[in-house]
């Protein structure tokens, strides 16, 4: 029984959105990290050449950054009416990883861009309503990626 006021789109037809959304998000964070890792560079001390010379500062923040805009993410799902939010945000690291460490490390391009696929296999698998058989194909799919970049590095 549909329980929602007539005219709004049921969860089914909402999923499309979900994703795409997740990964319009997913395009924009990577954005935002590189902004921390400027804004990080540019506040710490001058002086101080860390283990990766004068870029120490930059590469300091920049891995602090990768931990700190999955948590970002959450507020910008939540303004963008992925909802559950906190679910997605959660869930989206667990998709970042495997792909940070198959594409050798989150500084190339693909571990950069990898937030535009992590977001939106997060928003499948977490979606509401879902079937099981649809979140087993989403994570399905996305080991299938992962084993087509592992066979491909």
């Amino acid at each position: 029984m549909d329980l929602s006021k007539p005219g709004t789109p049921s969860v089914a037809q909402r999923l499309p959105e979900r994703v795409v959304v997740a990964g319009v998000v997913g395009a924009f964070l990577p954005f935002l990290h590189f902004g921390w890792a400027l804004l990080g560079s540019a506040l710490a001390d001058p002086s101080r050449c860390g283990h990766f010379g004068c870029l120490g500062p930059f590469a300091e923040a920049w891995e602090m950054g990768r931990w700190l805009v999955p948590v970002l993410a959450w507020p910008l799902l939540g303004l963008l009416r992925v909802r559950p939010a906190w679910h997605v945000a959660l869930v989206a690291p667990l998709f970042l990883v495997p792909l940070w460490e198959l594409s050798a490390g989150p500084v190339g391009l693909f571990g950069v861009l990898s937030t535009v696929l992590a977001y939106p296999f997060a928003a499948l698998v977490t979606a509401p309503g879902a079937s099981r058989r649809q979140r087993g194909l989403s994570v399905a799919l996305f080991l299938l990626l992962c084993g087509a970049l592992a066979l491909s590095g």
